[in-house]
């Protein structure tokens, strides 16, 4: 049975956290770095990674260097990190904790930027002239099918309890990221919002699985 990773991204209390782990979510992320309005501090990060552990906590940076990388991600406590807007190539291949490159996809399908090498999760998100992540907006899922068929792939963007499974079904992702989507206020988890949205990724999972 296929599982598709859930990674419930823009936590910013603990009571969201715990909500999202009971609902069935995999990983939990974190804005550490960037303009956002679900940044939070490291500190703060550190006190709800803290209260879930051992749950799977990633640290979410938008250009950060290797060594501010490091440094926030072990004050913050996460177990990974995802890099927005980092040339993979840039990477220094001896970093401790795992990553994900982040790259954007145009409304053409078309993926920017380079490809980091095997080792690495790949994070596609929608292209924005201005924001990193939590856009609300999709790319064409197809697009992305060629790339999860060869290597591990989270698809994220505008993605919601309606639409995950059709994204699912048309990439065959590694997993599934959501912030804005799931949220009653920026940086607020709306509870039903999450179940529906994990209940939505299972139970196509469920499907996939049948029909192979």
């Amino acid at each position: 049975m296929r599982r598709t990773v859930v990674k419930v991204c823009g936590i910013t209390r603990i009571e969201d956290a715990r909500g999202a782990l009971a609902a069935g979510a995999d990983w939990l992320g974190f804005v550490l770095a960037g303009e956002s309005p679900r940044r939070v501090a490291a500190e703060v990060a550190a006190e709800i990674v803290g209260a879930v552990a051992p749950a799977v906590t990633v640290g979410v940076l938008v250009g950060p260097r290797p060594d501010q990388a490091l440094a926030l991600a072990r004050r913050a406590g996460v177990t990974r990190l995802q890099l927005h807007r980092v040339e993979p190539a840039s990477w220094p291949d001896d970093f401790p904790l795992p990553v994900a490159f982040a790259l954007p996809v145009g409304p053409d399908g078309r993926i920017a930027g380079t490809l980091p090498a095997a080792r690495h999760l790949v994070m596609l998100d929608t292209a924005h002239p201005a924001l990193a992540g939590g856009t609300g907006l999709s790319f064409p899922w197809e697009a992305a099918a060629g790339l999860c068929a060869e290597r591990a792939v989270m698809i994220a963007g505008g993605l919601d309890p309606a639409n995950v499974a059709a994204a699912i079904e048309r990439a065959r992702p590694f997993g599934v990221d959501a912030s804005s989507q799931l949220e009653a206020a920026p940086g607020i988890k709306d509870p039903d919002k999450v179940r529906r949205f994990i209940a939505a990724v299972r139970e196509c999972d469920e499907r996939l699985g049948d029909v192979a």
